[in-house]
């Protein structure tokens, strides 16, 4: 019965994410005591991998998501893990068991738990809808990525969908 519920679950999740089209242009923000200011698409993507588990100065990284149904998670699903929706949760339990991470990122269910935590935790970094940036306040920052912030041409985390 437990197993039918996590397909269930699974595919409800497919649908929503199917529906949500995964458009979004995503900004990085972190706690504003973290001296990053600008990182690589390379370095973010193996940020988003667990590859690279500390910032430069040493502070252990912690993810924060956005629910796995936000256009923001998707668009990170879709365009820099390349998996399906319904394996997120998987890859991370996978990683867990070969011990290539210490414990799970965080998923908040809305805009006001992501910059509570990415607000508390200095090596916090999250993805969030440019138009969202506004609401963060004082407690996070924006970081650029491969030296350009959102809305700059060439900034690599935007959708091609329109």
């Amino acid at each position: 019965m437990k197993y039918l519920s996590v397909v269930l679950i699974a595919l409800c999740i497919s649908v929503v994410a199917f529906a949500t089209g995964a458009r979004a242009n995503i900004a990085v923000i972190v706690n504003k005591s973290n001296p990053a200011s600008d990182v690589s698409y390379n370095d973010l993507k193996h940020i988003l991998e667990a590859k690279k588990q500390q910032w430069d100065n040493g502070e252990k990284i912690i993810l924060v998501f956005k629910p796995i149904t936000s256009n923001e998670t998707q668009f990170l699903i879709n365009n820099l893990y390349k998996i399906r929706s319904e394996n997120f949760y998987q890859y991370w339990m996978l990683k867990s068991y070969n011990n290539e991470i210490s414990e799970y990122p965080k998923v908040t269910e809305n805009l006001g738990g992501v910059i509570a935590l990415v607000s508390k935790i200095p090596g916090a970094v999250c993805f969030i809808g440019v138009g969202e940036v506004a609401q963060c306040g004082d407690n996070v920052k924006v970081i650029r990525v491969n030296g350009k912030m959102p809305g700059e041409d060439g900034y690599p985390l935007i959708s091609k969908e329109k």
